[in-house]
């Protein structure tokens, strides 16, 4: 497939083109250039010109990109430039999109209780409500203008740390399989999947995206009852 990855410099963003580049042909997206991949694009999100460009012949759009989680970053990049992204897929024709969201989205929840997708979600911060937006703007496009789409809530993830030790936690093995899956398995309009590792702990659902995209994790953290409690 050919992908364009948005955030492609960022800690998820090298970790999948390092993963991905030798079974998918790839363009890298980002403020800051992409030094592994050839084919790489320095541009800002929030401008529709730069993204719609990137977006030309693609198959498939990862869009991964963050401002920072002031009210400003957030309304620029997470907001302006979550929409540029979708409405550039679907002018160029880009056949689906896989959106980074966040598991943050349910943090609030008592920790007892395994988190589902059909949970109401309930935002902390403006990074947060951002998320819910992108999912939300998602769900139209695959609704009016028959974009496929994937929703991945990722977890925390560690550019310099792989092994997951919580179950919030998203290996790197793991992010290149669930956003791998998120934009080649068949037969998807929309969907919402947690982007977390395995976990002896199941506060996440995991079934769901094994059945929604065929994401099976390979990596697992192993947590001590102690830690499990409110």
């Amino acid at each position: 497939m050919k992908i364009l990855i948005i955030g492609s410099a960022g800690a998820v963003g090298t970790v999948l083109v390092e993963g991905l580049r030798d079974r998918h042909e790839l363009r890298g997206f980002d403020l800051a250039p992409t030094p592994s991949l050839s084919d790489s694009i320095v541009g800002d999100v929030s401008d529709f010109g730069s993204v719609r460009n990137a977006a030309e012949g693609m198959d498939a759009v990862i869009h991964l990109a963050t401002g920072d989680q002031s009210w400003e970053g957030v309304l620029k990049c997470s907001s302006v430039g979550t929409y540029n992204v979708f409405e550039a897929a679907n002018q160029a024709g880009v056949r689906r999109v896989a959106f980074a969201s966040r598991a943050g989205l349910l943090s609030p929840y008592p920790r007892s209780i395994t988190r589902t997708i059909d949970m109401p979600t309930r935002p902390g911060s403006y990074y947060s409500v951002s998320k819910a937006f992108g999912e939300s703007i998602g769900y139209m496009y695959a609704e009016k203008h028959d974009l496929e789409v994937v929703c991945v809530r990722i977890g925390n993830f560690h550019r310099h740390r792989d092994q997951p030790e919580h179950p919030h936690h998203l290996s790197h093995g793991d992010a290149v399989r669930v956003f791998e899956q998120a934009v080649v398995h068949p037969g998807v309009r929309f969907e919402i999947v947690f982007g977390v590792s395995d976990s002896d702990w199941p506060l996440y659902d995991l079934e769901h995206g094994r059945k929604a995209i065929g994401y099976v994790p390979q990596d697992k953290s192993i947590v001590p009852i102690a830690d499990r409690e409110d």
